[in-house]
């Protein structure tokens, strides 16, 4: 059913208002390589909508609109499919049973893939949205896990759902075949003494790989990764040996490839969750050839986000230290991202960051949920961060060159990925998106081509501003070849000349252009 979108305020700025989004000369901080040539915006209200976006990447994007707009069968949620310069190739009309939760999205072969939990006293049970990226028809797929299961991936790949997280505290991993319609549990998967970190999609050899944290018999902590077929088929199970005296807190996998398989991530010493390190292990078919470690005193501009002077007084202190036979140890709490192939450099890509407390200081006893957490505080009320590292291996484990990218004034309730790292063969860009500005940073190999900048989010005219200036919802997000786009809430004060201005509140998505050759003024 395809529906007019005439409830919606869309602004689309393109084409003749392309020389408002155009940097201004002088513009201080604002980036020479990064334009924003489209947005588009959506009306909403604060307490009736919340928007998601599905990434199709060359495919335009989906908007998500929850409403409570009550039909007779449920609420009548609004879906836009936009293409690559964000004009509405089509709009429908979502029924969204009353009952039911939305649970995730993903992607795959022109496709979109909505789901939702079925009801909230039948955790086993859920409901899959299918729509053809093309038309707007839709497909609704009943599945039942069997099992109560508390959701922490979903995944599609090659025709097949991929669904993963805790079941009475072990991990579990399924998948439904969308021709079979069939749930299978994927096996050697439910261990008490293990915990899932991530699960890597290789969408164009169709395999996927579960990467595990796993506790030995000496209590310290080690990786685990085991790669399977899109029908369940394990092609390798690759366990690291981390020798003596090391803990692997965290790890993330390459593509499997021909046998080949990289997995990179931070160490410390025992089982404390700050790491003193990262490691890099090389597998070929199941046997492992090396695991190299390296301290973040080794890396060159590991403190490179601190100032000129503070950054010096560092490095003289390592220096001093290695002198004097002396070991350098600093402890970091970092987040691994996913490890990207860049030619035949490998990219590992960390966040550091520090958790935070309220000032009453409790904790609870041992969690079972967390093989890594002794002790899960009560009283952490978020985490602040301070900086993303870069660190380019070839494929002996040996460092090329590091990168640190300062993370200012970010604090999050949620322990997620701030920074986003766009991988191309020439360069690698650092972004991320903070109350209303984009922060950059863009790298090639030693070389840095652009230091830090920050790029005021483009509004539809000169005459528009922010009325807030630090949105609860904005982001920014990977989506095809040189293209990332931005998003948000946001309100936007338009100055008419007079008294009087107007306001409105908007969920916006603008395009952000990389422009090799830098953007003309």
């Amino acid at each position: 059913m395809t529906m007019r979108p005439t409830f919606v305020l869309l602004s689309l700025i393109c084409g003749s208002l392309l020389a408002t989004a155009q940097r201004k000369k002088n513009e201080p901080d604002t980036s020479s390589y990064l334009s924003q040539p489209n947005r588009i915006e959506f009306l909403y209200e604060k307490s009736n909508n919340e928007f998601h976006l599905v990434n199709g990447y060359d495919d335009g994007l989906l908007v998500v609109k929850e409403t409570y707009n009550r039909l007779e069968q449920g609420y009548g949620w609004e879906i836009y499919k936009l293409d690559t310069s964000l004009q509405i190739v089509w709009s429908s009309l979502l029924i969204v049973p009353y009952g039911h939760t939305f649970q995730g999205w993903d992607y795959s072969s022109h496709e979109y893939f909505l789901l939702f939990s079925s009801a909230q006293y039948k955790p086993d049970e859920y409901e899959i949205v299918r729509i053809n990226a093309k038309n707007s028809l839709q497909e609704r797929l009943s599945i039942s896990t069997v099992f109560p299961i508390e959701l922490s991936h979903f995944e599609v790949i090659d025709k097949t759902i991929l669904m993963a997280g805790t079941t009475n505290f072990k991990p579990t991993v399924l998948t439904f075949s969308l021709e079979e319609k069939k749930p299978r549990v994927i096996p050697g998967i439910y261990n008490t003494n293990s915990e899932i970190l991530e699960i890597h999609m290789d969408d164009d050899n169709g395999v996927f790989s579960v990467a595990m944290i796993e506790r030995m018999i000496n209590k310290r902590l080690t990786v685990n990764v085991k790669s399977f077929t899109a029908d369940n088929l394990m092609v390798q199970n690759n366990t690291i040996n981390p020798g003596d005296r090391k803990s692997l807190i965290d790890g993330a996998p390459t593509d499997f490839s021909s046998g080949f398989q990289y997995i990179s991530g931070a160490y410390s010493n025992k089982s404390s969750l700050y790491s003193r390190g990262l490691y890099l292990a090389k597998f070929v078919n199941g046997r492992q050839q090396f695991i190299n470690y390296y301290n973040f005193a080794d890396l060159t501009n590991f403190f490179g986000f601190l100032n000129d002077k503070r950054f010096k007084r560092v490095r003289e202190r390592i220096s001093k230290r290695k002198e004097k036979g002396k070991k350098n140890r600093y402890n970091y709490r970092l987040l691994i991202h996913e490890i990207v192939q860049q030619g035949n450099e490998f990219i590992l890509i960390g966040e550091a960051y520090y958790p935070r407390y309220s000032n009453y200081q409790t904790y609870s006893a041992y969690n079972p949920i967390s093989i890594r957490n002794v002790y899960s505080y009560a009283n952490i009320i978020g985490y602040k961060y301070t900086h993303a590292i870069v660190v380019s291996f070839d494929q002996n484990g040996n460092i090329l060159w590091d990168h640190s990218f300062a993370i200012d004034d970010v604090f999050r309730t949620n322990l997620v990925e701030t920074v986003t790292v766009n991988v191309h063969s020439d360069r690698i860009e650092l972004l991320y998106l903070e109350k209303n500005h984009i922060r950059s940073k863009i790298v090639q190999g030693h070389d840095v081509l652009e230091g830090k900048s920050y790029t005021p989010i483009r509004l539809g005219s000169e005459k528009e501003s922010f009325t807030i200036k630090d949105p609860e919802v904005e982001g920014l997000d990977i989506w095809y070849d040189n293209v990332l786009y931005a998003y948000g809430e946001q309100e936007i004060q338009h100055d008419t000349g007079g008294k009087i201005s107007i306001r409105r509140n908007i969920f916006y998505i603008n395009k952000i252009q990389y422009n090799p050759n830098g953007y003309p003024d």
